[in-house]
């Protein structure tokens, strides 16, 4: 799978290949006058956010918690 990239500033464009139905789904989640790369932007920040509340509930349900003293953790920085 070949990529296309172009200068554009500073930022290097490029181009990802989809299929048609994933850009029709891609296309229907956009906002009018938002950009894909906003787009995909949002969606990589929900999926990060996601994935750190999934973990944060597995050690939830697993209750292995360890107490720490925030002064500690703060005077080293």
């Amino acid at each position: 799978m070949l990529t296309r990239t172009s200068e554009a500033g500073s930022n290097r464009i490029r181009r990802i290949p989809v299929n048609e139905p994933i850009w029709r789904s891609l296309h229907d989640l956009k906002e009018a006058g938002q950009s894909y790369d906003e787009l995909l932007s949002m969606m990589i920040r929900l999926e990060r956010d996601y994935r750190d509340w999934k973990m944060i509930i597995g050690i939830d349900q697993a209750g292995r918690f360890v107490d720490f003293n925030p002064d500690e953790i703060m005077r080293d920085r």
